[in-house]
């Protein structure tokens, strides 16, 4: 097991130096599951992202000195995928955000449009999970109703956007 907790330890290194060295702009919107980080805010420093992982793997070391299995476990999985994360997220900031500077503006009804048919795909996937013959995945499940919520959420933003600029349209 001190293998392992090394291991990490030099994973963690490797991505503190390469946030330290990347020039990484700021984004505005959540790339992270809120659950992963612990956290339900956008935060644009991705320092608060490799602080989290170093307190998660603390806490590993620590439950690993108690023999607490189940929290290992867990511990494990959940540094594992913070890692993963933060590192597909420098990997493809770059390319993401030049692909983002050259998106042509869309209207609203257009965004409205994209986002009913991501509302639509992500309800057809719980159905399929949800008809599925093995063992339900709570977990899954979960995550998907999750998406759907934050989904619904944006399309009534854009809808209420919609409104009001049909408000102003009329005035005129």
């Amino acid at each position: 097991m001190p293998e392992l907790l090394t291991t990490l330890q030099q994973q963690i290194d490797v991505l503190e130096q390469t946030i330290k060295t990347a020039e990484l702009t700021e984004y505005q919107e959540y790339y992270f599951d809120e659950q992963l980080f612990f956290n339900n805010k956008i935060v644009t420093d991705k320092n608060f992202y490799l602080e989290k992982i170093k307190q998660t793997y603390q806490a590993l070391a620590d439950n690993v000195k108690l023999q607490n299995l189940e929290q290992i476990i867990f511990l494990s999985e959940t540094l594992v995928n913070q890692i993963t994360a933060l590192s597909r997220e420098i990997a493809t900031h770059k390319l993401r955000h030049t692909k983002a500077t050259t998106i042509i503006e869309e209207t609203l009804a257009e965004k409205h449009s994209r986002h009913l048919d991501y509302l639509r795909r992500l309800q057809e996937m719980k159905y399929e999970l949800e008809l599925s013959p093995e063992v339900m995945d709570y977990k899954k499940m979960a995550a998907l109703d999750n998406r759907i919520h934050r989904c619904e959420q944006e399309i009534k933003k854009i809808e209420y956007d919609l409104e009001d600029d049909s408000l102003h349209v009329d005035t005129y």
